[in-house]
């Protein structure tokens, strides 16, 4: 359990810190916090802003024997359209429900993939790569936007976007307003999402019986 907390007024911070001193000496063994020793104390909020700045204010240079290289642009000067930006994977056909290769069983994904995740401001970042290539067809039908946004229901407000990985067989998942505010501005427990990937590898995926009988040998 963790217990954390915001509040406009620093006197009502204090007040809870006041109130938590008695539970933390009567209370279980292995308790921690991240106040250091002593009472807890209210302290500010740190937030990270992003924003772009302009590349002509920001000279990139490489000092060298003694030399400074001035380095290229490495961007168009006037940034970037949506049509060089990587497009959304598009829906994939379902898996087939009837026949002999209809998927009427399921595993957890973690059987059929690996991934990792990380945190991107107040968004979480997952990329799930299939273990064989055999596999992608059945992620590509079965992890998609839709179902990844109902598998994180409890912890996601925003959209969830799926982009492709040419030749290695995964997709990359972009969770909007997953985070609680990211970083230290977060309550969350996992403020960093570095835990989404593994908690999307439970989710159930639906196989053939043919290939969940191989999985299961």
């Amino acid at each position: 359990m963790k217990i954390a907390a915001k509040h406009d007024q620093k006197g009502a911070l204090a007040l809870l810190g006041r109130e938590i001193a008695p539970m933390s000496t009567g209370g279980v063994v292995g308790m921690t916090g991240s106040f250091g020793a002593g009472r807890a104390s209210p302290s500010p909020v740190i937030r990270m802003f992003s924003c772009l700045v302009p590349k002509a204010l920001v000279p990139v240079t490489i000092q060298l024997g003694g030399r400074t290289i001035t380095m290229e642009c490495g961007a168009k000067s006037g940034g970037f359209t949506m049509a060089d930006l990587p497009t959304e994977a598009p829906p994939a056909l379902p898996l087939p429900t009837t026949g002999p290769n209809a998927a009427n069983l399921t595993v957890p994904l973690v059987i059929l993939a690996y991934g990792r995740s990380g945190d991107k401001g107040d968004n979480a970042n997952v990329g799930i790569f299939a273990r064989k290539p055999e596999y992608e067809p059945i992620l590509d039908a079965e992890v998609t936007e839709e179902a990844v946004a109902r598998w994180f229901a409890h912890r996601i407000q925003g959209r969830v976007t799926r982009w492709r990985l040419p030749g290695i067989h995964g997709f990359n998942f972009l969770l909007r307003q997953a985070l609680g505010g990211g970083g230290m501005a977060s309550l969350k427990a996992d403020p960093l999402a570095k835990a989404f990937a593994q908690m999307l590898l439970d989710m159930p995926v639906r196989v053939p019986a043919s290939l969940a009988q191989k999985l299961a040998a």
